[in-house]
C-alpha cells in the first residue's frame, strides 16, 4: 500500500538510468510562466519587474529543477488577451475554443510530468498563480488535494488529466499579490522540498 502510494507521488529510490558522474538532483517542479517570467502577466497584474526571486532562490537552494508551463491565457488569447468587450478573461477562457486549448495544454503538461518520472525524476509539486488568476489559480480543499472549482482554469484541465493518469503531485499557488499568503506559500514550498524522499 505504502510503495504503491509512493509510486503514484512518483518518488523514486533508485536513478540507475544516471551515469556516473551526471550529478543531476533528480527533483523538479513545474511552474506557471509568470514565476519564472512577470512579462508574462496580464497588463497590471505584475508584482515585480522580472522574476518571483524569491521562489526561484528557494528552488534553486534546494537543488530543484524547474520546468516551465506556457501561459495558458496568453495560449487562449494571445499576449493582449483579446476577447469581446466586457467579458472577463475567466468567462473567456470558459469558452469551447479556450476550453480546448487549456485541455490540451493540460494534456502536454501531464505527459511531460509522466515522462520525467518514468525515468526516475522526482516532481515535487505544480506551482500556480495568485488566487484570482483566470487560468492559474489554485484553491485547494485541503484534504485530499483535490481542486475546488473558483480554481483557473487551466489547473483544474491540469488536475483532471492528471487524475486521469493515476498521478499525484500536490499543487500550491504563488500568491504574490498578497506578502501574508506568499509568506505562507513560501513556507509551504520550503517545507515541500525538505521532505526526505
Amino acid at each position: 500500500m505504502i510503495a504503491d502510494y509512493l509510486r503514484r507521488l512518483g518518488v523514486r529510490k533508485n536513478r540507475k538510468h544516471l551515469t556516473p558522474g551526471d550529478t543531476r538532483s533528480g527533483r523538479l517542479v513545474f511552474l506557471i510562466e509568470c514565476i519564472l517570467n512577470q512579462n508574462a502577466r496580464d497588463t497590471g497584474a505584475a508584482t515585480c519587474p522580472a522574476v518571483d526571486r524569491e521562489v526561484l532562490d528557494i528552488l534553486l537552494q534546494n537543488d530543484v529543477g524547474m520546468a516551465q508551463i506556457p501561459c495558458p491565457e496568453m495560449a487562449c488569447l494571445g499576449f493582449a488577451r483579446t476577447r469581446p468587450a466586457g467579458t472577463s478573461i475567466r468567462s473567456a477562457l470558459d469558452q469551447p475554443d479556450a476550453l480546448y486549448r487549456c485541455r490540451l495544454l493540460a494534456q502536454q503538461t501531464a505527459e511531460r510530468i509522466e515522462d520525467y518520472r518514468a525515468h526516475g525524476v522526482e516532481v515535487l509539486a505544480i506551482l500556480g498563480g495568485n488566487e484570482a488568476s483566470p487560468g492559474c489559480a489554485v484553491h485547494s480543499n485541503g484534504v485530499s488535494g483535490a481542486l475546488r472549482p473558483e480554481s483557473g482554469v487551466f489547473m483544474q484541465a491540469l488536475s483532471t488529466e492528471l487524475a486521469k493518469r493515476d498521478i499525484v503531485v500536490p499543487f500550491r499557488g504563488i500568491r504574490d499579490a498578497d506578502a501574508g499568503s506568499l509568506v505562507q506559500d513560501i513556507a509551504w514550498l520550503r517545507a515541500q522540498l525538505s521532505t526526505p524522499t
